[in-house]
C-alpha cells in the first residue's frame, strides 16, 4: 500500500466550517478535511489526467484523502472516545494530561461508586495522554457591494476559523495495484515541500498553509495501537463514518453486514455514537452534493459474538476504511485499540517536549521578525512620548490661569499663544522627526514660529521661578521635558487644544459691536 504523509503548518487561520451555508453563524471543524487536499490535488491535476485516471484516483475510493489531525511533539491527537467519562463536576486533567484513575471507559459499566457520569467529548488524546485542544478565532466581515464599492446593506457575517500556527498530519494511501505513474503524479503535487491554500475564503487573508513531507523515521505512529483479537470487536471511529444500508440510503444505524461482516451483533449498551449531517458545496457545479448523513468522529462501535475472531486480512480490510466517501477522509478506523482494553486507559510515558526554533535561529533577524521589534519599541517610545506630552499640557493650562491673574485680566480677555500659533507648531512636528532640526524651526533666526516679542508669546506670568513670557517656558520646556519630535507633536496638539478653550471663553465673552 503506497502511503504518502503530510504535515500541514497554517501561516494564515483557515476557515473550515461545518457547513458550507452562506448564512447563519460559520462554526468552524477543528481538524482539516480530507476534502480540502483531495479538491486542492484535483484543482492542479484533474485537467491533466484522462476520465478513467481522474476517476481512480479522485472517485473510485481507491486513493484516499485523510483527514488532518492535531500534531505536537511529532505525535498525532486522535479523537477523544465518546466511551470516555468522567465524574460529573470533577476535571479528569492533571495539567495539559489526563489522569487515567478520574477517566472512565462505560464499554465496561459505570463508576463503582454510582455517580453521574459526563462524556468527554471535545479535544483530542495523544498516545501519552495529553489532551489538545485545537485554537480557533472569529473574525466579523461584511460583503462589498461590486457596482459602489462600498458596505453592501444588510451583508454582516462571521468566519469561525483554526488559528495559525498550529500543525496538523494528514495521510494519503492508495491500494495495491495502483498505477505507479498516476500516483507519482499525486505526490509530484502534494509530496513537494511548498505551500497550498485550503479552506474557505481563500482570494482573501486565510487559508496558507505550509506542507513538509515526512519519510523515514520521522513518520509519526499514525493509528493507535491494536490489542490481540477475540470474539468482541471495538471501532473507534478516527473520521466520520457514512454508512449505507441494502438500499444505498444513508443510515446511522450501524450493522456487521455494513461493515463488511457476516457475523455478530452491535452491543448497543456499550456502542456510543453521535452524529451530524451536511450537504458539501461543490464548486465545479456550482451547486450542493446530496447531502451526507453522518457518525461523527470519536464515536466507538461494540461487536459482539464475533466467532471466529477477525482474521488479520479482515482487520485490516477495516483499517483501510469502512462505508462511503472514503476517498475524502471519511470512514478511518481504528480496530480494536489498547487505548479501550479496559476499563481505564493505559497511556504511554510522557513524550519529550520537542523544543523548536532554538536550534535555527538564523544570525540575521527575518524581516517580520525585525518589523515586530521595531514596533514593540516603537510603542515604548510613543508612550514615553505622551506622558511627557500630558504632563507639559498641564504646566501649560496652569501658566494660562497665571498670566491672567498676574495682569488681572478678564475671562473674556484672550492671552497668549493663540490656537492657530500652536496648530503651526503641531503641523511642523508633524512633518520634522529630527528633534534638533525641530527646535531651530522653533525658536532660532526671522522665520521662527516661536518669536520672544511675538503676539501671544510675550505674555508674562509669575511662577516658581519668577516672572516669565509663554516664550521663556516653552522653550525650556521643549529643551527639558520635550525630548523628541514625537513628543513635541502630542504636545503641540494638547497646547491647541487647550488655547481653543482659553480663546474660546474669551470670544464667548465679548459684546458684539
Amino acid at each position: 500500500m503506497a502511503t504518502l504523509i503530510l504535515k500541514l503548518m497554517l501561516l494564515d487561520d483557515l476557515v473550515a466550517s461545518e457547513r458550507p451555508a452562506t448564512e447563519g453563524g460559520h462554526a468552524s471543524l477543528d481538524y482539516l478535511p480530507g476534502a480540502m487536499l483531495l479538491g486542492a490535488a484535483a484543482a492542479r491535476l484533474y485537467s491533466k489526467l484522462s476520465r478513467s485516471e481522474a476517476y481512480t484516483l479522485f472517485h473510485s475510493g481507491r486513493v484516499r484523502f485523510g483527514d488532518g489531525l492535531p500534531l505536537t511533539d511529532d505525535a498525532p491527537g486522535w479523537p477523544m472516545p465518546l466511551c470516555w467519562h468522567t465524574r460529573k463536576g470533577e476535571s479528569p486533567l492533571n495539567g495539559n494530561y489526563l489522569d487515567a484513575t478520574k477517566v472512565r471507559n462505560l464499554q465496561f459499566g459505570r463508576f463503582d461508586d454510582g455517580v453521574q457520569p459526563k462524556q468527554l467529548r471535545d479535544g483530542y488524546v495523544r498516545a501519552d495522554g495529553h489532551r489538545l485542544t485545537v485554537r480557533q478565532s472569529l473574525r466579523m466581515k461584511t460583503a462589498i457591494d461590486p457596482d459602489t464599492g462600498r458596505v453592501a446593506e444588510s451583508q454582516l457575517f462571521g468566519y469561525e476559523a483554526i488559528q495559525a500556527g498550529q500543525c496538523f498530519i494528514a495521510r494519503i494511501e492508495a491500494d495495491d495495484g495502483m498505477p505507479e505513474s498516476l500516483w507519482a503524479k499525486l505526490t509530484s503535487i502534494l509530496g513537494r515541500d511548498g505551500e497550498l491554500l485550503l479552506g474557505r475564503s481563500r482570494s482573501a487573508e486565510f487559508g496558507r498553509v505550509r506542507v513538509e513531507r515526512l519519510d523515514g523515521p520521522t513518520v509519526p505512529a499514525f493509528m493507535p495501537l491494536s490489542r490481540a483479537a477475540s470474539q468482541e470487536v471495538t471501532l473507534w471511529c478516527l473520521a466520520d463514518l457514512a454508512l449505507l444500508d441494502a438500499w444505498g440510503q444513508p443510515t446511522l444505524e450501524p450493522s456487521p453486514a455494513q461493515l463488511g461482516l457476516k457475523r455478530g451483533c452491535v452491543d448497543w449498551a456499550r456502542t456510543f455514537l453521535r452524529f451530524r449531517r451536511y450537504a458539501p458545496w461543490n464548486a465545479y457545479r456550482s451547486a450542493y452534493d446530496l447531502e451526507r448523513q453522518v457518525i461523527r468522529r470519536g464515536s466507538v462501535i461494540t461487536l459482539s459474538g464475533v466467532d471466529p475472531p477477525l482474521t488479520e486480512a479482515e482487520r485490516n480490510r477495516l483499517s483501510t476504511g469502512i462505508g462511503a466517501h472514503r476517498e475524502a477522509g471519511l470512514g478511518q478506523v481504528s480496530v480494536d485499540p489498547q487505548f479501550l482494553a479496559g476499563p481505564e486507559p493505559v497511556f504511554a510515558a510522557h513524550l519529550p517536549v520537542q523544543r523548536t526554533g532554538s536550534p535555527a535561529v538564523p544570525s540575521v533577524d527575518h524581516p517580520l521578525i525585525l518589523w515586530l521589534k521595531a514596533g514593540r519599541t516603537d510603542s515604548k517610545v510613543r508612550s514615553e512620548a505622551e506622558k511627557q506630552a500630558s504632563a507639559q499640557a498641564k504646566q501649560l493650562a496652569e501658566r494660562y490661569r497665571l498670566a491672567r491673574a498676574f495682569i488681572g485680566l478678564a475671562a473674556n480677555q484672550p492671552i497668549g499663544p493663540s490656537p492657530a500659533q500652536w496648530g503651526g507648531i503641531y503641523e511642523r512636528a508633524r512633518t520634522t522627526d529630527d528633534p534638533i532640526t525641530l527646535r531651530q524651526a522653533l525658536f532660532v533666526g526671522e522665520n521662527a514660529l516661536c518669536k520672544r516679542n511675538g503676539e501671544g508669546w510675550q505674555d508674562q506670568f509669575r511662577d516658581e521661578n519668577g516672572v516669565r513670557s509663554f516664550f521663556d517656558w516653552f522653550q525650556a520646556a521643549a529643551t527639558d521635558h520635550l525630548q523628541s519630535a514625537q513628543a513635541l507633536r502630542f504636545f503641540g496638539r494638547e497646547a491647541q487644544r487647550i488655547a481653543q478653550g482659553e480663546h474660546g471663553r474669551a470670544a464667548s465673552g465679548r459684546n458684539p459691536t
